[in-house]
């Protein structure tokens, strides 16, 4: 069966609480109207052909939109398309501070920082995606970056339904690991000065050729926002940072003390985490996406290509 075009009072109408609700520029209507609602349908049909629940990936480096199209997917497919439908982020699966400490310690020092993989608790996030694909009860956890920690169980999000469609995006979803010559050309300062030995690199290659390569196969649908460059990964992270100083300062209490935002300066140093896997993706990944959309310096998209 396939769904009928949504009446366009109806589209409007969500696409305009949509935008005001994430304080979008108007122009995101236009953009969801002309590439994201017939991803929306694609996904929607994907699913019904396959006649059960389906897991959507969906790749882009920081800052590229990747959590802005999750929502505007999850609020279209369940009120569009009504499929019931549910989208979360890998980066709310990043071990906490205390459990990142003890692996840098027996590990490697670099393994102190969130971000790159083997920071992640990858087998909890195996065992929630599994139980979401086979209609069981979980509990969504919740990573506050700006205290950069796990947020205590008791706020994290139970979800006691089933759902057809569930939909998994991170900068590193879906990403392949590297060959071994890859690995041996430091790609910044942080890998030549602090990586001299290999051994960051090396364990974040073998998870990411392991754990997280069984993982990223439960996924059905693969869409990936693309970047120009990592060149341009500084200045939308720098983007997203300021704005959560700004929502700090609009939202001052007691609560935020203890609050981890970063300078500019920091910013640079924590990039240079994601830059190896970032670069790696930017090349390889888009001959493996399902749905592929080339965005500019502005993230306006400048061409889409589905399979």
């Amino acid at each position: 069966m396939k769904h009928s075009e949504p009446a366009n009072a109806q589209l409007h109408t969500i696409l305009n609480e949509f935008i005001e609700q994430h304080q979008l520029a108007h122009s995101y209507i236009d953009t969801a109207q002309k590439w994201f609602m017939p991803l929306a349908n694609i996904i929607s049909q994907h699913q019904l052909s396959a006649d059960c629940p389906i897991l959507v990936g969906i790749n882009g480096c920081q800052g590229s939109g990747k959590s802005t199209l999750t929502s505007f997917l999850v609020t279209v497919l369940n009120e569009i398309f009504h499929q019931s439908t549910i989208g979360f982020s890998i980066d709310d699966f990043y071990l906490s501070k205390a459990q990142r400490l003890i692996l840098s310690k027996s590990v490697n020092p670099l393994l102190a920082t969130r971000g790159a993989p083997g920071t992640h608790d990858i087998d909890f996030l195996e065992t929630t995606l599994n139980r979401l694909l086979l209609g069981k009860d979980v509990k969504l956890p919740i990573f506050n970056k700006a205290i950069d920690d796990l947020a205590p169980i008791a706020q994290w999000i139970p979800i006691n339904s089933p759902h057809k469609i569930i939909i998994l995006e991170g900068w590193c979803v879906g990403i392949d690991s590297q060959s071994q010559q890859d690995l041996l050309t430091p790609v910044n300062e942080l890998e030549a000065l602090e990586d001299p030995s290999l051994n960051w690199r090396q364990y974040v290659n073998d998870v990411l050729s392991v754990d997280y390569k069984r993982v990223f196969k439960l996924i059905d649908y693969t869409v990936m926002l693309k970047a120009p460059s990592f060149e341009q990964v500084f200045e939308w992270r720098s983007e997203q940072e300021h704005k959560l100083i700004k929502k700090l300062q609009l939202n001052q209490t007691d609560r935020n003390a203890g609050i981890n935002t970063m300078s500019d300066d920091q910013i640079l140093r924590f990039v240079q985490f994601y830059q190896r896997l970032t670069q790696h993706a930017l090349t390889n990944m888009p001959a493996k996406c399902d749905s592929l959309f080339t965005l500019d310096t502005r993230r306006r998209i400048e061409t889409c290509l589905h399979k």
